[in-house]
């Protein structure tokens, strides 16, 4: 078993393939009127059109973020590995993505890691060559948290 896809309901799906494919560089697998795949290499989320007519609530502040992140339960975030955190912050802000917490260092606390080989797991067990990650979160169209990680 593999997970296949993320499904991610959104309120106008026109406006959130443009910011997925243009701010995040997606690209369009394929659309109904009702849904649209997208695909970064083999990562597929699935946009669907909510069926209520709902305003977006973005987060306005880092409190709101970890609120969100710590305190709720279900899919709280889609995290992306970034190689360099300020030219990517730098890219998104300049097509349009809005910087809820800036770039802050953690250096992680971790109970427990097994050692891999693969180059994502490894990254995501512990830093490598440094003693933390750089992290920040941005919101998408519906407040939808993306967070950036440098790793």
């Amino acid at each position: 078993m593999i997970l296949e896809h993320i499904g991610l309901t959104v309120s106008d799906l026109e406006r959130s393939i443009g910011f997925y494919t243009e701010v995040l560089g997606f690209t369009l697998l394929r659309k109904t009127t009702t849904n649209a795949y997208l695909h970064l290499e083999d990562q597929l989320p699935e946009l669907t059109q909510c069926r209520e007519e709902l305003e977006p609530a973005p987060p306005v502040d880092p409190q709101g973020c970890e609120g969100r992140m710590h305190r709720e339960t279900g899919i709280t975030h889609l995290g992306f590995r970034v190689d360099d955190m300020g030219t990517a912050l730098e890219r998104l802000e300049r097509l349009g993505g809005v910087v809820i917490t800036p770039p802050y260092e953690l250096e992680p606390q971790i109970e427990y890691a097994i050692d891999v080989e693969a180059e994502k797991l490894r990254r995501a067990t512990k830093p490598v060559g440094r003693r933390s990650w750089k992290i920040a979160v941005l919101a998408d169209p519906d407040g939808i948290l993306l967070e950036l990680i440098e790793r």
